[in-house]
């Protein structure tokens, strides 16, 4: 035992006298065997008080002797250096628990995390084979593939599969969970001060290549330094393979449309060796050249790069040496948003009658590229490459559910801006109710004021057969939901499925009762063979009794079906004053059949593989079939509210359109020009961070031949689409941004300066990133200084191209939106060749 402040002690003499002395001139009247007693025990009590502010501290001799392995198994480490390290350890292990007093030893696997797989161990004999595959992933898992692929070719069962299979599961969870793309020593070293017992004599043997790069590898040393532990690290430094990395391409921070550049690329290599250099410019070859690579970092540059169109742009760089042994790390990209003048993309359905808006843009100074019905872009980044978009009179089934979600994150989160114009294959009557374009845009679909168009009974026809089992039937059955809630709630709908026999689900029933509606569909399944004909007749017995004046069938089929006559019947039909449109889904649909019923009809003919579609085309059909939106009359559209894009037009003298198609404006839309009738021709509206606009009629000789002739034309529309496109620069504030690899993940910063180049410190940020498939996603953000603000990424996707939008609202509420991008190409882990000679001096 030993007392941490001793000196107390010191006045336990002069106490121990003052007792003494009190005892001697005490008048109290005890018994002298009750006065000695009284003198021990004050005694005991001043004893013990001062012993407590002595602090006594017991000390017992422990002869345990703890080693604790850490082994780097990061994919930085090579299988050479990685057995090296298992060899050392099982050598030093088997020496100290021969030498050592009371020895135990344990190891710690680290890479991304840390585990404790041997812990504690008196006795050692070797590295446990399970443990061992686990650690030499990078060599055992191509040999576990190659053996699973032979025993497949062989015609192997699959319970003699299971084995192998479990050891790649295995595997390939140490791999993923353990190794991982990152290194950090500091939550390994912690692990490894805290495994053992308390007291005992620990050394810490540290095999590694010195490559951490997640947390705090100093403080881990420090944290072993500060335990009282032996440190012993061993540097994995033997010979490495051939490796050529492609570690870095820099791009200038700011470049311009049409502006030559030229690019550094960085590759390391720890051989000489010839090599081929091959650049992309967004995904096309541009460049090609043979090297010759020596041992170190090498620098290339690539001169004579351009960008032709502002947006989002990639270059990429791809190796391909003579002498290499991974090629994780051969290819190395980086992003760039390049600013220009405002683009305008514009898609119209009529791809002979683009010119007339086209031309009166190109008038005004705008640059237009033009493109047919299926020019919708497939990907965000291509989007973002325009300020506006134009639809002009494209259906809705020409564009996925995926398209119509990245157009409403263009104009939502990026900031861009949207106008849909009319046409009979716009709007409601194209199938865009219920759809992100309705959501996007400041109009409704469906008509609900209006009670005096004409009244329609629809029957939805619906395949009910085996092959209709899942998505499909359950897609018939929402479209059957959205058709009901599209039409006008006068209208009537019923509803007859088939399969090998026909069976009346829903009797024409008002469009208002959606509860029965909704209950009698709900008993719609699938099971069955295909005979449409009975079904044809029982839905041609309640249209004839319905005294509606536009009556209607749609026909939905996935397959062939059973018995002839088809079209004579349905021209039965078509006398008796009922249309008939039909949907075929799938590769397995009666493509003749369906096509012949629906000319036989009057009706059309619609096909598609995207089962999503489906209620879009039963919409599309059902508003086309009660003429509810379509207006073909002289119009004289009004102004009836000011706004900047109509400044210096004359709105007295508005030309006259022949048609356009009926709207309802949104609570929060603001309608500029309207029919005599009230409805809108053009509304708009800010929708998040953009703005879109509904302009209802059309820029084409059909309904718009006076518009065209007028001289206000490329006025009005230059106006209207400078005044919403996400492109508007003439703002006097300016928003950089950056961004930094951090231990929680990736940092974006963004600065706010005003013209003169000082911070803003009232400005408001918000930051949102985005994927390829259009899906958003708000990131939070934190003002670190006036005009300074950081948003964190926490999960990298290492080669995937990572886009993001800064939202800037100044005092006076107006938004501005700054596109940024960047790309990992592939984990710091291959970027580096050598041991990090830091750490071990």
């Amino acid at each position: 035992m030993k007392f941490e402040v001793i000196w107390v002690w010191l006045i336990a003499p002069p106490l121990l006298a003052y007792l003494w002395w009190l005892h001697r001139r005490s008048y109290a009247q005890l018994v002298p065997f009750a006065r000695r007693a009284s003198l021990a025990l004050r005694g005991v009590i001043l004893l013990c008080l001062l012993a407590a502010l002595s602090r006594p501290v017991w000390m017992r001799v422990i002869n345990r002797s703890h080693a604790v392995f850490l082994i780097d198994v990061s994919r930085s480490v090579t299988i050479d250096n990685l057995e090296a390290a298992m060899a050392d350890a099982d050598r030093v292990a088997r020496r100290f628990l021969k030498s050592a007093s009371s020895p135990t030893v344990s190891v710690v696997t680290f890479g991304k995390e840390a585990r404790l797989p041997v812990g504690m161990q008196r006795n050692w004999t070797g590295w446990p084979e399970a443990l061992r595959r686990q650690m030499l992933y990078q060599q055992q898992l191509p040999e576990l593939y190659a053996r699973r692929t032979k025993m497949v070719s062989q015609g192997a069962q699959p319970d003699s599969l299971q084995g192998v299979e479990e050891e790649i599961a295995e595997t390939e969870a140490f791999r993923d969970r353990v190794a991982g793309d990152h290194t950090d020593l500091e939550q390994a070293m912690r692990l490894a001060l805290n495994c053992g017992s308390t007291g005992d004599r620990r050394v810490v043997y540290l095999f590694t290549d010195g490559h951490f790069n997640r947390g705090q590898w100093r403080r881990g040393l420090l944290a072993a330094q500060h335990a009282g532990s032996r440190l012993v690290a061993v540097k994995l430094d033997r010979p490495l393979p051939p490796e050529v990395a492609a570690a870095e391409i820099a791009l200038p921070p700011a470049i311009r449309v049409n502006q030559g550049f030229s690019a550094d690329v960085r590759i390391a290599s720890t051989v000489e060796t010839p090599a081929r250099v091959q650049v992309f410019k967004d995904g096309f070859s541009v460049h090609q050249q043979d090297v010759a690579l020596v041992p170190g970092t090498n620098t290339l540059t690539i001169p004579d790069l351009t960008f032709e169109e502002k947006g989002f742009h990639a270059v990429e760089v791809a190796i391909k040496a003579d002498r290499d042994t991974r090629l994780e790390n051969n290819r190395v990209r980086s992003l760039a948003v390049v600013p220009g003048q405002a683009r305008i993309l514009y898609v119209d359905g009529n791809e002979d009658q683009i010119p007339y808006l086209k031309t009166a843009l190109e008038l005004e100074g705008m640059q237009v590229e033009a493109r047919p019905a299926g020019g919708v872009p497939q990907s965000l980044s291509e989007l973002l490459g325009f300020d506006a978009f134009i639809l002009s009179n494209v259906p809705a089934e020409r564009l996925t559910l995926r398209q119509m979600q990245m157009i409403q994150t263009y104009v939502r989160d990026s900031g861009g801006g949207f106008i849909m114009l009319g046409g009979d294959e716009s709007f409601g009557l194209g199938g865009y109710y219920n759809t992100p374009i309705e959501e996007t845009l400041p109009v409704r679909m469906p008509i609900r004021k209006d009670l005096t168009r004409p009244s329609l009974a629809i029957i939805l026809v619906i395949d009910k057969s085996g092959s209709m089992e899942g998505v499909k039937i359950e897609l018939a059955k929402r479209a059957a939901m959205a058709t009901a809630e599209a039409i006008n709630p006068r209208d009537q709908i019923g509803v007859v499925g088939f399969d090998g026999e026909s069976r009346v689900l829903l009797e024409l029933t008002g469009a208002s009762d959606r509860a029965t509606i909704a209950s009698h569909i709900a008993s719609l399944d699938a099971g069955g063979g295909t005979f449409l004909y009975p079904a044809l007749e029982d839905a041609h017995g309640r249209l004839q009794q319905s005294n509606a004046r536009r009556r209607h069938v749609v026909v939905l089929s996935d397959g062939q079906t059973q018995g002839h006559g088809y079209e004579q019947y349905v021209q039965t039909m078509s006398a008796d004053g009922i249309t008939l449109s039909t949907v075929g889904i799938g590769q397995d649909a009666d493509v003749r059949l369906l096509e012949a019923i629906a000319a036989a009809g009057g009706g059309r003919a619609y096909f598609t593989n995207d089962f999503y579609s489906i209620p879009q085309i039963f919409t599309r059909e059902a508003l086309r079939a009660s003429n509810s939106m379509l207006v073909e009359r002289l119009v004289q559209p009004v102004a009836i509210e000011d706004d900047p894009c109509l400044r210096g037009v004359n709105t007295d003298e508005l030309p006259p359109l022949s048609g356009y198609v009926a709207t309802t404006p949104k609570e929060a839309g603001k309608v500029l020009l309207a029919s005599d009738s009230g409805d809108p021709i053009l509304a708009r509206w800010r929708y998040g961070l953009g703005q879109s606009a509904a302009f209802t009629s059309e820029t084409k000789p059909r309904w718009g031949e006076e518009w065209i002739r007028w001289e206000d034309f490329p006025k009005f529309w230059s106006q209207l689409l400078r005044s919403i496109a996400g492109g508007d620069l003439d703002r006097p504030l300016a928003v950089e941004c950056g961004h930094s690899l951090r231990d929680a993940g990736v940092v974006l910063t963004a600065d706010v300066r005003d013209s003169a180049d000082n911070f803003v410190a009232d400005a408001d940020l918000e930051l949102t990133s985005l994927d390829a498939g259009g899906r958003s996603a708000s990131i939070p953000v934190q003002k670190r200084a006036p005009g300074l603000f950081e948003g964190l990424l926490p999960r990298i996707v290492y080669g995937q191209d990572q886009q993001f939008v800064w939202a800037l609202r100044d005092a006076k509420q107006q938004v501005r939106a700054t596109s940024y991008g960047f790309v990992y190409s592939f984990s710091p882990e291959y970027q580096t060749l050598s041991p990090n000679l830091e750490v071990f001096d």
